[in-house]
């Protein structure tokens, strides 16, 4: 029974810290999950153990703990992929990216990101393949490379099956550029 309790117990700390990071509470969510990260240890949850990893490695990232963050993301990533969890490997992946974003990195953070792509394609989490494409098109478009943005954001958009409304308006508009570029001079 105290298996059961401890995984209860789990549950509710990382939902806990889940809530204080989402209002910028990161020592009181750092916490949380340092306490969820025992009890799944205590319960023999590599899973868990693991995606609490990958969310103190997102805590130190926004308090600007850069090698905190890292071993965090690479302990999990370790773990993830010793679980073969391809949507934990891409998650962490998509948070180290984006910590690389944050140091001021872009070509680390979009390599990365584009290492997480393959993975959600993989894992079929295409909803979460978009938005990791997304964030590589604002990367690029941060560095003013345009038509890279626009590839990535239209390669974000063809995620979505069947195409909403916005796929479909904007799908062919950002073809124009492309198209433009490829005719013969």
């Amino acid at each position: 029974m105290a298996r059961d309790d401890d995984s209860g117990t789990a549950s509710e700390l990382k939902e806990q810290g889940i809530k204080m990071f989402r209002f910028g509470e990161y020592e009181e969510a750092a916490e949380r999950f340092q306490e969820a990260r025992a009890h799944y240890e205590r319960t023999g949850d590599r899973r868990g153990q693991a995606e609490m990893l990958n969310n103190l490695g997102a805590v130190y990232t926004q308090e600007e703990r850069w090698d905190e963050a890292t071993e965090s993301f690479r302990e999990a990533q370790h773990m993830f992929e010793a679980l073969d969890d391809q949507s934990g490997r891409a998650q962490t992946l998509g948070n180290l990216g984006t910590m690389y974003r944050h140091r001021g990195d872009a070509e680390t953070a979009v390599d990365t990101l584009k290492q997480a792509v393959e993975l959600f394609h993989e894992a079929g989490e295409a909803d979460k393949e978009a938005a990791t494409l997304a964030l590589i098109s604002r990367i690029r478009l941060g560095q003013a490379k345009w038509l890279e943005a626009l590839h990535f954001y239209d390669l974000s958009l063809a995620c979505h099956q069947p195409p909403g409304l916005k796929a479909r308006i904007l799908r062919p508009l950002i073809r124009i550029p492309f198209n433009l570029l490829s005719r013969p001079s």
